[in-house]
């Protein structure tokens, strides 16, 4: 399986934490899929945690990486 990860957006927290938003396209045998993810990083750049949307929107993904820099959505 072949995998790409294409940076969509940033979200920057008032501590300096990033959320990195991702267009992940795998290649498989009966061809190719999309879905996003997001990378959360601390404010030294260490990765905290990843969490992949197979079935939701960039809109939903984008909102759900807002909602972690306001301090709405708790890991």
């Amino acid at each position: 399986m072949v995998e790409h990860k294409r940076l969509i957006s940033k979200y920057y927290k008032d501590d300096g934490g990033i959320a990195k938003v991702f267009q992940n396209t795998e290649g498989r045998a009966d061809g190719e899929h999309s879905f996003y993810s997001i990378s959360y990083y601390n404010p030294t750049g260490t990765l905290i945690t990843k969490e992949e949307f197979r079935n939701n929107s960039l809109s939903y993904v984008e909102d759900a990486a807002e909602n972690w820099t306001q301090g709405i959505k708790i890991l």
